[in-house]
């Protein structure tokens, strides 16, 4: 079995890493604090070729594919999850079904506009957000004006991730009943955030992923043109689901690189801090917690890039088992990662000074996440097209 990351896939994540070192970490713990979006670092992240990179170059993309886009997610996530979740959000939940169901005049107005990074995207896919016994079913609902040839859109669309930030969005709305009346069928847009009608309300004083310009959308008498409709009408339901494996392992990247920033910065601190004449790297308790959440970091990231690897290779199967494994793994694993993080470091991982208290939110913000029930039935995957 030959088993590896090609020269350009390993020269993109050590692209990636220099500037998540360099140009991201350094503001990320001041930017969470005062919960204020970087887009200094996603337009810089735009001209290096991140937005574009999963993308083949027919459609301008860089030609990248997924398993190099998620390592760029990986590294991001080292230091500011909150980027990494944008940038996660704006290729995944946005660009993905334009590029995959949108016409091409959507794609002529939008797609490149957003591999290009010259706007910001982001959606949300239909679906009830479920923990703890409650759950949050989202509400948008679409009536059509044949005259008008628009769409009439109501509703609230909650904790949409990157919603204070993007220019344009990818929404689901219920558009009827499936034949039966058991389940609703839903159509995706693309909607621009001056639609008139919708307002934009910032969500603040989160836990984790301040950073990430969350909020809520409300739609009163939104009218929009049927051209501005992904794929058929009622084909939103089959477009969610076909986007949902890519939504998951996306999650997983930024998950697998939460754990992996708390790690290092754990196993850096472990050496440096010693007690009772040695390294505290070298007491046992401390070394079995270090090899704990390397083991977890490293299973993270290899469920991940199974996941990526099969959509690249059209290989990825109608219920996206490989992306929902790596996804509950990935999540679970960075939050126990994060607190052992916070154990190492003692009362100073406590104290905002030091990243891993930011990582450990983080992780519960994706460990919510992961609640997401993306539910739709679906006829399998054909080869390599996904249309």
């Amino acid at each position: 079995m030959k088993f590896g990351l090609t020269d350009e896939q390993v020269m993109i994540r050590e692209m990636a890493a220099r500037f998540a070192e360099h140009e991201v970490a350094r503001a990320a713990g001041g930017l969470d604090e005062a919960e204020l979006f970087d887009r200094r670092s996603f337009d810089a992240m735009a001209q290096l070729g991140f937005t574009a990179l999963p993308w083949p170059e027919e459609d301008g993309g860089a030609g990248g594919g997924f398993l190099s886009f998620v390592l760029v997610l990986e590294e991001l996530s080292k230091v500011s999850a909150s980027l990494g979740a944008a940038l996660w959000a704006h290729v995944f939940l946005a660009a993905w079904p334009l590029h995959r169901f949108g016409s091409a005049e959507l794609k002529r107005n939008y797609l490149r506009m957003l591999t290009d990074g010259l706007s910001i995207g982001t959606g949300m896919l239909p679906g009830t957000l479920v923990n703890a016994g409650s759950s949050l079913r989202i509400g948008v609902t679409a009536q059509v004006q044949a005259e008008d040839e628009c769409y009439v859109l109501n509703g609230l669309q909650k904790y949409v991730l990157g919603g204070t930030t993007a220019d344009f969005f990818v929404i689901y709305a219920a558009t009827g009943e499936s034949a039966g009346g058991r389940r609703k069928r839903y159509s995706a847009f693309i909607i621009d955030k001056d639609l008139p009608g919708l307002a934009i309300t910032p969500v603040t004083r989160k836990l984790g992923l301040r950073s990430v310009g969350m909020a809520h959308l409300k739609f009163t008498d939104c009218r929009v043109p049927k051209r501005q409709r992904i794929g058929r009408d009622g084909q939103g339901g089959a477009i969610a689901g076909r986007a949902s494996a890519s939504v998951r392992y996306g999650l997983a990247a930024v998950a697998a690189g939460i754990a992996g920033g708390a790690a290092e910065a754990a196993l850096g601190y472990a050496k440096e801090r010693s007690q009772f004449g040695k390294p505290i790297a070298k007491h046992q308790a401390v070394a079995f917690m270090l090899a704990d959440m390397r083991t977890a970091c490293d299973a993270s990231r290899l469920l991940v890039y199974q996941a990526a690897w099969q959509e690249d290779e059209g290989l990825a199967g109608d219920d996206g088992g490989k992306a929902a494994l790596a996804l509950s793994f990935a999540a679970d694993a960075a939050m126990k990662a994060t607190i052992q993080a916070v154990q190492v470091y003692g009362g100073y991982g406590y104290m905002k000074e030091y990243p891993v208290e930011r990582y450990m939110r983080d992780a519960k913000a994706v460990q919510i996440f992961k609640g997401l029930d993306l539910a739709p039935s679906l006829p399998p995957r054909r080869g390599r097209g996904h249309g």
